[in-house]
């Protein structure tokens, strides 16, 4: 019997954390330029790369090893660079997915970033905040279970 994990699971609430860490060291990298003094905490790293593997599996041919889990995340990762660029097509979704993620594998070796390089870094970042907003909205939506407190009145 194969184990997969639920849709809700790995919704965008679940990735709130890692996402806001992510903001933040990333701003940190953007302003300076370089990684080196810019360490991202090992599980928040750990952590934003599967969700790259994720994502990236559901964006290829082969049937991902969790489709709910990487359906989901690629809906996410998708519907962010569409956030940015509402024309881009599925290919160039993929293409900038894929360009985020082999830069998030080389942001623990200390070095300096182009100027093209800072520019996938700030969509990079870009995803990171939108992920973490929706992630915030969720978890809200689902703690306050969308019953208005007694007594509230509408006009």
């Amino acid at each position: 019997m194969s184990q997969t994990v639920s849709v809700g699971v790995v919704g965008p609430s679940h990735w709130a954390y890692m996402a806001s860490v992510m903001v933040k060291k990333l701003q940190e990298i953007v302003d300076t330029k370089e990684s080196a003094a810019h360490p991202i905490p090992p599980g928040v790293y750990r952590d934003a790369q599967e969700l790259y593997r994720l994502v990236l599996e559901a964006a290829g041919d082969a049937t991902p090893v969790n489709p709910p889990a990487s359906i989901n995340a690629y809906a996410l990762a998708a519907d962010a660079v569409r956030a940015q660029r509402a024309d881009a097509s599925r290919a160039e979704v993929k293409q900038t997915l894929e360009k985020q993620k082999a830069l998030l594998d080389d942001l623990q070796r200390a070095r300096a970033f182009s100027e093209e390089e800072l520019e996938t870094l700030a969509s990079l970042q870009a995803f990171f905040l939108w992920l973490k907003h929706e992630g915030e909205s969720e978890a809200y939506e689902r703690g306050v279970g969308y019953e208005l407190p007694v007594g509230f009145k509408t006009r």
